[in-house]
């Protein structure tokens, strides 16, 4: 009866680790997505984010900070389009 009892509790015990390990899953991907997904991709500053996370060091954050490639491939057409309006600007002439 006893070693019935004991491996019930130790069969709990397992499930309880198991559980906080899912949580703790969770919630990892949880900030990760929210750092990348929500905030960096959006344009806002990593030391927004770094904030946000609560983390001390930015370098923390910078974990979170992988270039997602939408992102990237958007900046890129905006630099794109600055330097194309750059080119396409005339000089107007005032006759004083």
């Amino acid at each position: 009866m006893l070693a019935k009892c004991l491996i019930i509790n130790v069969l709990r015990l397992i499930i309880v680790i198991l559980f906080f390990i899912a949580f703790l899953n969770i919630t990892y991907l949880a900030r990760h997505t929210f750092a990348t997904e929500i905030c960096l991709t959006q344009g806002v500053p990593i030391e927004s984010v770094s904030k946000m996370l609560g983390h001390t060091n930015i370098q923390t954050t910078q974990i979170y900070a992988r270039v997602v490639d939408r992102k990237l491939s958007h900046d890129m057409a905006i630099l794109e389009q600055k330097l194309q309006n750059k080119g396409k600007r005339t000089i107007a002439i005032v006759n004083p």
